[in-house]
């Protein structure tokens, strides 16, 4: 199964990453670093292409950045989500 680790170059998801592996799945971590930036949804939909899976071990945003970003995942993963 491949699942898209958001966070996953984090010390958490770094860690399920790892356990994933481990278990015999494709684990691909995304992070600002890979190109994902879930404020803007920036990358989103190229993390989330062909993942069977999607878990989010992201940093909570400061609180004004949170009330921004709430829509971005309802608008990005309507065309995935199934």
């Amino acid at each position: 199964m491949k699942v898209a680790v958001i966070g996953g170059t984090g010390l958490i998801g770094s860690r399920v990453v790892n356990v994933l592996d481990a278990s015999r799945h494709e684990a691909v971590p995304h992070s600002p670093s890979t190109g994902l930036d879930l404020l803007s949804g920036k990358g989103l939909s190229e993390a989330l292409s062909g993942a069977d899976a999607v878990t989010n071990l992201t940093d909570s945003p400061p609180s004004d950045e949170a009330a921004s970003s709430r829509s971005v995942p309802r608008s990005s993963s309507s065309s995935w989500i199934r």
